[in-house]
């Protein structure tokens, strides 16, 4: 079982075709768990989701039941999330959640892309 001090996860990239593709199919649940957050705490700082959607580093680790990726989407302005999204050997991608912690779910851009798991 990965952790955050034993995992698999490979060193943060430029985004690939692949990577686009898993974090637009996944785009729809990112969105909503940024909206909830939002909802629930104005804390975190996103107040327009209107904005641009677009993965600027990723790195993947690969995991028995597939391949699990770690993303820093760029949401305009200087805001950026880290998201996390599973692909399974057979194609099908699920979002699995956003990095946060209990002050922010914001990163800047030079913020490290980190193994995230809760």
């Amino acid at each position: 079982m990965s952790d955050v001090k034993h995992n698999a996860m490979g060193k943060p990239g430029p985004v690939n075709e692949d990577c686009l593709k898993v974090f637009e199919d996944v785009k729809d649940n990112v969105l909503k768990e940024i909206h909830r957050l939002n909802r629930e705490d104005d804390r975190h700082g996103l107040h327009e989701m209107d904005k641009p959607y677009k993965p600027v580093l990723f790195a993947t680790e690969e995991v028995s039941f597939g391949t699990n990726y770690f993303a820093k989407i760029h949401l305009g302005d200087e805001k950026y999330v880290h998201a996390r999204a599973h692909k399974n050997h057979h194609g099908k991608v699920d979002f699995y959640m956003l990095h946060t912690t209990p002050e922010c779910a914001v990163w800047e851009k030079d913020t490290p892309l980190v193994y995230f798991n809760d």
